[in-house]
């Protein structure tokens, strides 16, 4: 099921929302000369950043489709991170945002670097991917709607809306992932909370709040795609 609402379209994700118009543009893309490599051939990265966040750690977030015909699953994507003379210095994975992942649907990544002390050693990078392929299609129909944004006084940005789950069965564990951009549509960061309740029944509807809080990145907040995801 489709639905769109001015600009938005929302199939298992909703596409770009426009909700803010920020003045000042701030490049929050580090090593804007940095290549990435998708090794495998069933995962297409669609957009690439590294970013840091408020705390100094640097982060490799992006968005990738699935183009084969079949269903992947396991998926995990690993960032080698590169210095001069082209050493590798350090490899970082993390599990992908929606998994299992259906033909033609999308996907955040978020892969955290934990030793700050490697931030200034990195020249480049590159990107890749591990998956398992499914014999049969993953049915995630859930539909997110009612969607609204708002700032605190603090400055934090919020992301809310709800799910309702349109499947004959239960979804569990459910969570909705954001995706947020500037205004150039460059990514900013992936973020994610647990839908209330987080166990959905079959044509019952739960609600979500997304906190962004961190300072470095509301500011710039101009769009968001969102995806869900359960298990």
């Amino acid at each position: 099921m489709e639905l769109s609402r001015g600009k938005i379209r929302i199939w298992k994700e909703s596409e770009v929302k426009k909700i803010l118009i920020v003045k000042m543009i701030m490049t929050l893309g580090l090593l804007t000369g940095t290549s990435f490599i998708n090794s495998g051939l069933a995962l297409e990265i669609i957009q690439q950043e590294m970013v840091q966040d408020e705390n100094g750690f640097l982060h490799l977030i992006g968005l990738a489709q699935n183009n084969e015909n079949k269903t992947l699953k396991n998926i995990y994507v690993i960032g080698t991170l590169i210095g001069s003379n082209k050493t590798p210095l350090a490899n970082y994975s993390n599990q992908v945002e929606v998994d299992p992942l259906n033909p033609s649907e999308k996907t955040a990544y978020d892969i955290m670097i934990y030793d700050k002390d490697q931030n200034d050693l990195i020249h480049d990078y590159s990107i890749a991917f591990t998956a398992n392929f499914s014999n049969s299609k993953n049915i995630k129909n859930l539909e997110i709607h009612s969607l609204s944004s708002r700032y605190d006084l603090l400055g934090f940005f919020y992301i809310s809306g709800r799910v309702t789950n349109e499947m004959d069965s239960i979804s569990n564990n459910t969570i909705v992932i954001a995706a947020i951009s500037d205004e150039d549509q460059n990514l900013l960061g992936i973020w994610k909370a647990q839908t209330e309740p987080y166990n959905i029944p079959p044509s019952a509807t739960a609600s979500f709040t997304i906190p962004i809080t961190d300072n470095t990145q509301t500011s710039k907040i101009a769009n968001y795609t969102l995806f869900v995801n359960n298990s």
